[in-house]
C-alpha cells in the first residue's frame, strides 16, 4: 500500500478509537507513518481525509451486511432486520461517529453534503437488500427503511438489551397498517 491508502486506514482506526472530532491529523499521520503533509498532498484537509474514511467505512459495512444476508438464512423483513441489528455491534464506533457528527450544530456544508449523498444512496441500497418496492415507490421505502436503521442503531447504542427485534418490527409495522 501507499501512502494515500496508508493516510485512510489510520483515519478509519482513529475513527473507530477517538471518533471525528477528537482525532488529530497528528494521529492519522502517526498510524499511517507518514508525514502530516502527506495528509494535505493527498487529501487536501484531515476534514477530508476523515470524510474519505467514514464514507469508505460506510460501504464496507454495508457490504458486510450484503454478504451476511446473502450467506445467511434470513429470507424475510424480520431474520433481515435481526442480522443488521446484530451488525451493529461488530460497527459500534461507526455509528457513534455518525451521531457524533450529525450532533455537532454547524456541520460544515461539505460533512453536511457528505451525509445527504450517502444517505441518498442508502436508501436505493435497503431497497435493494430488503426488498418491498414492487409499488414503483424505492425512494419511499428506502426512506421507511433508512428511518427504522438510524432509529435502531440510536436505540441499540443507548440500551442494546432494548433494542426491538425484527419480529417487533415486524408486529408493529402490522399495527400501525392494520
Amino acid at each position: 500500500m501507499g501512502n494515500r491508502e496508508d493516510l485512510l486506514d489510520s483515519a478509519k482506526r482513529c475513527l473507530e478509537t477517538k471518533g471525528y472530532a477528537r482525532t488529530t491529523a497528528r494521529d492519522i499521520a502517526g498510524g499511517a507513518g507518514v508525514s502530516l503533509a502527506a495528509i494535505g498532498y493527498h487529501y487536501g484537509t484531515k476534514e477530508a481525509l476523515l470524510q474519505a474514511a467514514l464514507v469508505q467505512a460506510l460501504d464496507e459495512w454495508g457490504q458486510e451486511l450484503a454478504r451476511s444476508l446473502a450467506s445467511s438464512s434470513a429470507s424475510g423483513f424480520a431474520e433481515t432486520w435481526d442480522r443488521v441489528i446484530e451488525s451493529f455491534a461488530a460497527n459500534r464506533a461507526l455509528w457513534a461517529v455518525q451521531f457524533e457528527l450529525l450532533a455537532q450544530r454547524d456541520l460544515p456544508p461539505e460533512v453536511r453534503e457528505l451525509f445527504a449523498g450517502a444517505h441518498r444512496e442508502a436508501r436505493l441500497g435497503l431497497v435493494e437488500l430488503f426488498g418491498g418496492a414492487s409499488e414503483g415507490a424505492p425512494a419511499q421505502v428506502g426512506a421507511l427503511y433508512q428511518a427504522l436503521l438510524g432509529g435502531l442503531a440510536a436505540i441499540w447504542l443507548a440500551d442494546p438489551a432494548g433494542t426491538p427485534s425484527g419480529a417487533d418490527l415486524l408486529a408493529a409495522m402490522r399495527a400501525v397498517v392494520g
